[in-house]
């Protein structure tokens, strides 16, 4: 069975993943069709949680301590424990070799560039989200964060016009990407998507959560890229969790 460890607590469905990091994970383990479950920390029981399994740091803190972040699974069929969604992904691709490839070979360099593109993309967005945040997440989560990020800022209706605007800017800047590569829907071409595909999804699936599937925040972002992310987003919902 893999546990896929998640941080919370959220009022996300457990099927969804409270954080985008996580989904990304999820949506992975939704695409191969592998029985999981979700296992919710606290922030302050990530470090402790990740050690006690032996999944690795992620990265460093400033002072060079090493720091211990969410996705990371472990998988007791095997007794390995993975961190970072991109190295979990290649890990199941060599774990279960019989599933969808979410990183076909020679491609990791590609996907992991498209997906750290991405992430800055949408990680731009997250001020529009925050007058959001107390309807999903819980409030000793919503503490928790503030002890690490500081209080959040609430825009004005300027401010988040802006932020969405250069959001849509500057997704739109992956269109001539797609077309330079002859791509459709998903990246790497063809009908099937890739990790840098579900990684995209896991991000901008954000927005139809939590505005909802018909709100003008969503509809306006699923026509970026051409049409592209709305159609990203949706294909990836149609892999359904099996419950482990």
């Amino acid at each position: 069975m893999i546990t896929v460890y998640d941080v919370g607590p959220s009022y996300f469905p457990e099927h969804l993943g409270g954080s985008y990091q996580t989904r990304k994970v999820i949506f992975s383990l939704n695409y191969k069709k592998l029985p999981f479950k979700v296992s919710i920390l606290a922030v302050n029981e990530i470090e402790r949680t990740a050690k006690s399994i032996g999944a690795p740091p992620t990265t460093t803190n400033p002072d060079g301590s090493p720091k211990y972040t969410s996705p990371f699974i472990q998988d007791s069929s095997t007794g390995i424990s993975i961190s970072d969604s991109l190295l979990i992904a290649e890990y199941l691709d060599k774990a279960y070799p019989l599933t969808p490839k979410l990183v076909p070979e020679g491609t990791l360099v590609l996907q992991a560039v498209f997906a750290d593109t991405v992430t800055a993309k949408a990680n731009a967005l997250t001020s529009v989200f925050v007058p959001k945040f107390p309807e999903w997440f819980a409030p000793e989560f919503l503490a928790e964060i503030e002890k690490v990020m500081g209080p959040p800022k609430l825009l004005s209706q300027e401010e988040t016009r802006e932020v969405w605007a250069n959001g849509k800017k500057s997704f739109d800047e992956l269109l001539g990407a797609y077309e330079g590569a002859g791509a459709g829907t998903f990246v790497m071409g063809g009908d099937n998507p890739v990790f840098a595909d579900l990684a995209l999804a896991a991000m901008i699936s954000n927005v139809k959560i939590m505005f909802g599937n018909e709100s003008e925040e969503w509809k306006n972002v699923s026509g970026w890229v051409g049409g592209r992310l709305g159609k990203v987003v949706e294909e990836t919902l149609k892999y359904e969790r099996i419950i482990g």
